[in-house]
C-alpha cells in the first residue's frame, strides 16, 4: 500500500555544483499516530504539505503544511501538531525534488552507523572525486536544512575536523560556487552506486537472518 506520494514542479534551477533542482514540491504521506489516539487506533492520518525552495536561503522552506485525520476519532489539536516531526517529512519530500542519479548520494548518512563510505573496501574515490563528493553531499544536507559539515562526516566516514578540511577543500575548488560540474558530479555518483547496492544487500541478508531466527524461536516453543 502506497503511504507517500511526491512531485516536482516549477521550472529547473541549477545549484552549486551542478544540482538541478525543481523549486516546488507537493504530496501527502500517512502519519501513524496511534499512541495519539484514545482507542488506540492504528489507521493512519494523512499529512499534506508543500515546500519551496528558497534562492535567497539556499534551501526548501515548508510554503504549507496540514492534517487530515479522516475518520479517525481525535481532535487535530496543538498538542498534536507539536508531536508531528515536520522537518523529517519535508526531507522525504525534498528525494522528489533531486534528480534521479542523485538519489543514492541523498541517502548516504544512513550508513553513518557502520562507519560511512570509508567503510567500504572498495571506496577509493580520491583527489577531485572525493572533494567534489564532499560538495554534493554538503549541498543536499544544506538545501534540506540539516547541519552540511555533519552530513560530510557521517555520509564519507570522517572525524569532524576531517570532514571540515574536506568542506574547505571543495570551497577552494569552486565546487561549492559554480555549476558547471554537473557531468563530473554524475560521474561521482555512479561510482557510488555499487557501495550503495552493497549496502542494500546487507540490509537485506539481516532481515532475513532475523526472520530465520524469529522462525526458528517460535517453532522452538511449539
Amino acid at each position: 500500500m502506497q503511504t507517500a506520494s511526491f512531485n516536482s514542479s516549477g521550472a529547473t534551477i541549477t545549484v552549486p555544483p551542478g544540482i538541478a533542482l525543481r523549486p516546488v514540491v507537493d504530496g501527502w504521506t500517512d502519519l501513524s499516530i496511534s499512541d495519539l489516539s484514545p482507542v488506540g487506533d492504528e489507521r493512519p492520518a494523512r499529512a499534506t504539505l508543500r515546500l519551496e525552495y528558497s534562492e535567497s536561503k539556499g534551501l526548501f522552506e515548508v510554503a504549507a503544511f496540514g492534517i487530515d485525520r479522516g475518520d479517525l476519532p481525535f481532535e487535530v489539536s496543538g498538542a498534536l501538531l507539536r508531536t508531528v516531526r515536520v522537518h523529517a517529512i519535508a526531507r522525504d519530500a525534498i528525494f522528489a525534488a533531486l534528480p534521479s542519479w542523485l538519489r543514492e548520494i541523498a541517502q548516504l548518512r544512513t550508513l553513518g552507523a557502520r562507519g560511512g563510505l570509508r567503510s567500504f573496501a572498495e571506496f577509493d574515490l580520491s583527489g577531485d572525486d572525493a572533494v567534489l563528493l564532499t560538495a554534493l553531499v554538503y549541498r543536499i544536507a544544506e538545501i534540506s536544512g540539516e547541519n552540511p559539515a555533519l552530513a560530510v562526516a557521517e555520509s564519507i566516514g570522517l572525524k569532524q575536523r576531517t570532514a571540515t578540511n574536506w568542506v574547505q577543500r571543495a570551497r577552494t575548488a569552486g565546487f561549492m560556487t559554480d555549476i558547471d560540474h554537473g557531468k563530473a558530479a554524475r560521474r561521482v555518483a555512479q561510482a557510488i552506486k555499487p557501495l550503495w547496492n552493497a549496502h542494500l544487500s546487507e540490509v537485506f541478508t539481516s532481515l532475513k537472518a532475523g526472520e530465520g531466527t524469529a522462525s526458528e524461536a517460535t517453532h522452538g516453543n511449539d
